[in-house]
């Protein structure tokens, strides 16, 4: 039998990171990402706003492979990742990379632990631009480089239209349910550090 611990936060946050580093840190463990099942980022920004709007039902979105994958790792089998298609072994603790937590009822029955990341919605979109401008500079050809301005320029849009209301509903429904906080303002390895302790105290 496995512990699940799902890891959450807002994108940037550095769920990825602290997910990874708490693998290291805790030794009998392996990981498993939502963002290898889920399609609402790919979803179009009109619906997101519709979803919000008619108030942002968590429930609503199905992840039926995702429920029976986290079931067989809780349960000692290994699974493939659909997207990357890796192998995921089970071990003593699950690391859950998610974006909803305990709040999405069909997955948040697995849990036995939710980190909560809490990185202040400004660090958190800095890091994503950080991240997506250091790609920018590695592009060498005008035109594509162009393309990706103009796709940055749309998600700040975006992200000022929408997605700053759909992080606020995120740490109101997901973080509100945590069992453990952990600042994610710190050097990665303390966010993990931190986080390794309070995992291993509350599952030892």
């Amino acid at each position: 039998m496995s512990h699940v611990i799902a890891v959450a936060g807002h994108p940037g946050a550095g769920k990825s990171a602290v997910v990874h580093g708490l693998v290291q840190s805790l030794g009998d463990a392996s990981a498993i990402h939502m963002d290898s099942y889920e399609t609402m980022t790919r979803t179009p920004i009109g619906e997101i706003a519709q979803w919000m709007k008619d108030g942002a039902d968590i429930d609503a979105f199905a992840f039926p492979q995702l429920e029976q994958d986290l079931q067989r790792l809780s349960q000692g089998v290994s699974i493939v990742e659909p997207l990357t298609r890796q192998v995921v072994l089970p071990h003593k603790y699950l690391l859950f990379e998610t974006q909803f937590g305990k709040a999405h009822r069909a997955t948040g029955r697995y849990v036995d632990l939710l980190v909560w990341i809490d990185t202040p919605l400004d660090i958190a979109l800095a890091r994503v631009i950080r991240a997506l401008t250091a790609s920018f500079l590695r592009e060498t050809h005008p035109q594509a480089l162009a393309q990706r301005v103009q796709w940055l320029q749309n998600y700040l849009d975006n992200y000022l239209g929408t997605v700053r209301s759909l992080m606020a509903m995120q740490k109101q429904k997901v973080a509100a349910l945590a069992d453990v906080v952990i600042d994610g303002q710190g050097p990665l390895a303390e966010v993990v550090q931190s986080a390794s302790r309070e995992i291993l105290r509350r599952l030892p």
